[in-house]
């Protein structure tokens, strides 16, 4: 199947699914809500790991400046 009918059936699908949350087939309001739902959940944990990452490496940055200064005026003499 060429590009075009591969994007083709892609718009289709989605069109469909639009449909079906727009008039509520087969239930699907509750199923997008639920993904979204869960979407969240997801975003919120992954932000909340990466502030703890971010903590993390500002104090070993903090941590090693002073020894990283120690080099940088060995390696200048």
């Amino acid at each position: 199947m060429n590009l075009f009918g591969k994007i083709s059936i892609l718009i289709w699908l989605i069109i469909f699914i639009a449909a079906a949350i727009m008039f509520d087939w087969f239930g699907s309001r509750e199923i997008a809500t639920k993904v979204l739902d869960s979407s969240q959940t997801a975003v919120e944990k992954l932000s909340e790991t990466g502030d703890h990452v971010q903590d993390a490496i500002d104090v070993v940055n903090e941590s090693t400046a002073p020894v990283r200064e120690d080099i940088k005026e060995k390696a200048a003499e």
